[in-house]
């Protein structure tokens, strides 16, 4: 029998993954990191991306995940997340949504913006939209395309 080791991923609105488990990714604020059973304790900040692991039965499970931390112990990995859902959790039409708002504040940032923010809230969107595609849920989403429209009753000089 392969070696394991326990698994629980918690948010503020509760606990999210309780599991058995023989290997992780993850995404830390300086990259992804992988652990397996029997890692030397470790204990780091999360980024935004997917946390992957394969259950002792053989499951590959995926879960997208914002912020936090991951702590290692011999036999244990706690992972306190801002937030973190798995392809169920995800409102497909609300990540898209936010997607587009986020995108749109990045093409033409007004005053006051937070490019940093909506640059975040574009890669939690995407992270939301991928781990739904992976669990087969067919996001809707199409790009913000621009295009110029001609003013009704000017001429292509501009004189009316």
């Amino acid at each position: 029998m392969a070696e394991n080791f326990q698994l629980n991923v918690v948010t503020p609105v509760g606990k999210i993954v309780d599991a058995q488990v023989i290997e992780l990714t993850a995404p830390g604020m300086d990259g992804e990191f992988g652990i397996l059973p029997r890692h030397a304790r470790y204990m780091t900040a999360l980024g935004v991306g997917e946390l992957r692991y394969r259950t002792v039965d053989g499951a590959e499970e995926v879960l997208a995940v914002a912020g936090g931390f991951a702590e290692v112990s011999h036999h244990q990995v706690s992972v306190l997340a801002q937030t973190a859902e798995d392809a169920a959790m995800v409102d497909v039409a609300r990540a898209e949504a936010a997607l587009q708002r986020a995108e749109a504040r990045l093409a033409e940032p007004e005053e006051g913006v937070d490019i940093g923010r909506a640059s975040i809230a574009v890669e939690k969107s995407l992270v939301r939209l991928r781990v739904a595609k992976a669990r087969g849920i067919k996001p809707i989403y199409q790009p913000i395309v621009t295009t110029e429209m001609p003013i009704p009753g000017a001429d292509a000089d501009g004189d009316e």
